[in-house]
């Protein structure tokens, strides 16, 4: 063999261990448990394909059956739960308009929210817990004082507010 063919060869496999070398760090690196990603969105599906779990900025208006329900009363970002149909079965997020955290779960079809959670930086907080017939109870500290309310399935309301009479 002669010495150019030789140090031909020897240059061309220093290269091929440095591409290997480099492609190893980068793939090291991609690993590394410090590696942050960055993205506007993530859906999780089931075996089946469906779309379980939604994180985005903003997430997508709700659904029912795999059908939309129609828009959200604001953008929002956060983490959506779907149920096996696709239905939005709850949810965490922080609204794009009026700066509320909101944390639901809904019913089995997505098209009642039976327990809700909505914190307003400048109005408090409220509980919300309500059945399909339409009873319920909310608990809010809305406009600046505590205050309790019930309905009945007829849809009469009844409060307990401080200094006012009890609830029959």
């Amino acid at each position: 063999m002669s010495r150019a063919l030789s140090s031909t060869a020897l240059a061309l496999s220093l290269v091929a261990l440095a591409a290997c070398g480099w492609t190893a760090w980068r793939q090291q690196r991609a690993q590394s448990p410090d590696q942050v990603l960055h993205a506007r969105g993530l859906i999780i599906t089931d075996a089946n394909g469906q779309a379980r779990l939604i994180l985005g900025a903003p997430v997508p208006d709700p659904t029912t059956g795999g059908k939309p329900l129609g828009p959200r009363g604001a953008p929002l970002s956060g983490l959506v739960l779907l149920g096996p149909d696709g239905s939005e079965r709850g949810g965490y997020g922080t609204a794009d308009v009026g700066g509320e955290a909101v944390l639901t779960l809904d019913d089995a079809t997505g098209a009642t929210e039976v327990f809700k959670v909505v914190a307003n930086p400048d109005r408090g907080a409220t509980l919300m817990v309500k059945h399909q017939n339409n009873t319920g109870a909310m608990l809010t500290s809305w406009q600046g004082a505590p205050e309790l309310m019930f309905v009945d399935d007829t849809g009469r309301s009844f409060y307990v507010r401080p200094g006012t009479p009890s609830a029959p």
